[in-house]
């Protein structure tokens, strides 16, 4: 007997064919999909556990956030007046108070609330990198959902050592990776050419040997100063940089490349790596006139681009079917209209996204033998009917409002816009608290009309370590490149 039932629905599959059923069944057995088929008059009296009748509902499978950083959900509406060069100053010297002055119950908190918000929003998994990652798992494992979590290795942000990094990072794989009944796996996370030093890359590169199954996940090319921090590990420019360590692969993440060239996407393309894509946070807080995401190279060489939130609690959505609409409208304000099609966006959001992180034979499309990560939506709405062209109205119209019901692993985290498995209100009030310790003890201003960054001087803030590493760094790149 099947364990969940839902009927007379459109199907959108997302399979290899992008088969949609009119009227349609999934049919869901010890948390596998056990068939997806035209709905049969005798599914409406089934005697499975639960049945829902999704008359007028769309069936998807659940969304995927390819790059998402978690530690500072609580901080929402804090940074969205700031400009780009001001909001990073003020991002990393939060980063570097903020685990002494507030301690393991914000992150806690925080993360609950990311849980919290991706289950609302639709999103079944996350690929995340965070400087507290066991906090994420505990978490993701209360909220039901799914995650690759790697903790972010990074010596010129995090105040710690490159070995002592290092060695969190080997017992956080040791102690998590496929746990949850295989719901959280692990990823390897450098922080990027601008984050990491050389130490810190010769490390990765041992956990990459030593775990060859895990992602690794990058950021790369995401200022214009990355060849220079490249030059400063002894590398051509970023690219070289992965290659040197025999980091570059099918297993490689790679976030923003806003100002990577054809040659790059070309020399990604070779290598079989993917990209995670985060327009919103760029065109956001934009410091000036800056390269955008080079779109038609990547696509010429049939590069796997997916979507990622990266800090939504910066510029303060968790809509990801709504970031997937702004990349579709940023590239066609940057290179013209038609650089993808409404199924490119809903694959980039499902199967693609499966496939850059190794879980494309788990979920990512609704096909028997898969997992059952899926959403209902309700698009029987004055705002949505009447339409034709599903793809569009799901890529374009809908938002996470109209998500009804979703299910992990064959759970019903939701069902009618009720959550079923997180309390609620105890992730509020704890949301709520945790805020409010963050005002007391970092000195931000906050009120309904807006938000003060503290009056003490931003370098007092900030841990000096790590900011000599990125100067010396930065400085050896510097030099390289102009004997070079």
């Amino acid at each position: 007997m099947a364990d969940l039932l839902i009927h007379d629905a459109i199907v959108v599959t997302m399979n290899q064919e992008n088969q949609v059923l009119k009227d349609g069944s999934v049919r869901v057995t010890d948390g596998f999909i056990s068939s997806v088929a035209p709905t049969d008059p005798s599914d409406r009296d089934s005697t499975a556990d639960r049945v829902i009748d999704a008359s007028g509902k769309v069936v998807i499978p659940g969304l995927i956030d390819a790059h998402r950083h978690t530690d500072f959900a609580l901080v929402q509406g804090l940074f969205s007046e700031l400009g780009g060069g001001e909001l990073l100053k003020e991002a990393f010297a939060l980063y570097h108070t903020a685990e002494p002055a507030l301690g393991e119950s914000f992150f806690e908190a925080a993360w609950q609330l990311a849980c919290l918000r991706q289950l609302t929003h639709g999103v079944t998994t996350v690929n995340a990198m965070d400087f507290t990652p066991e906090l994420g798992a505990e978490s993701i494992d209360e909220s039901g959902l799914r995650a690759v979590i790697g903790p972010e290795l990074a010596d010129f942000l995090n105040p710690a050592s490159a070995d002592d990094q290092l060695a969190a990072a080997r017992r956080f794989i040791e102690s998590y990776h496929d746990t949850y009944e295989g719901r959280v796996t692990a990823s390897i996370a450098p922080g990027g050419e601008a984050g990491c030093s050389r130490r810190l890359w010769e490390g990765v590169a041992e956990l990459r040997a030593d775990y060859p199954d895990l992602r690794l996940h990058t950021h790369l090319y995401d200022s214009s100063e990355a060849d220079t921090m490249a030059a400063g590990s002894g590398a051509d420019d970023p690219l070289d940089l992965l290659d040197q360590y025999d980091l570059l692969d099918e297993r490689t993440l790679l976030t923003h490349l806003l100002h990577a060239d054809r040659d790059d996407a070309r020399r990604i393309a070779d290598a079989s790596a993917h990209v995670l894509h985060c327009p919103t946070v760029y065109s956001y807080f934009q410091a000036g006139s800056q390269s955008w995401f080079p779109l038609p190279a990547l696509r010429e060489f049939d590069v796997n681009v997916v979507i990622g939130l990266d800090d939504p609690f910066w510029f303060d959505s968790w809509d990801l079917i709504q970031e997937a609409k702004h990349a579709r409208l940023l590239s066609n304000f940057e290179y013209g209209s038609q650089q993808w099609s409404s199924y490119d966006m809903l694959r980039m959001l499902t199967i693609d996204a499966a496939h850059a992180l190794g879980l494309d034979d788990h979920v990512g499309s609704l096909e028997p033998g898969k997992r059952a990560d899926l959403l209902v939506i309700d698009v029987d709405t004055p705002r949505l009917q009447p339409f034709s062209n599903l793809p569009s109205v799901l890529t374009n119209s809908v938002t996470a409002g109209d998500i009804e019901t979703v299910v992990v692993d064959g759970e019903v985290l939701m069902v009618e816009h009720s959550v079923k498995s997180m309390d609620v209100e105890a992730v509020r009030a704890a949301a709520r608290r945790e805020r409010k310790r963050l005002q007391a003890r970092t000195g931000w201003e906050t009120s309904l009309a807006g938000t003060t960054p503290p009056e003490k001087s931003i370098l007092r803030r900030m841990s000096a370590r790590p900011l000599l590493r990125a100067m010396g760094q930065y400085g050896r790149g510097f030099l390289t490149s102009s004997r070079g």
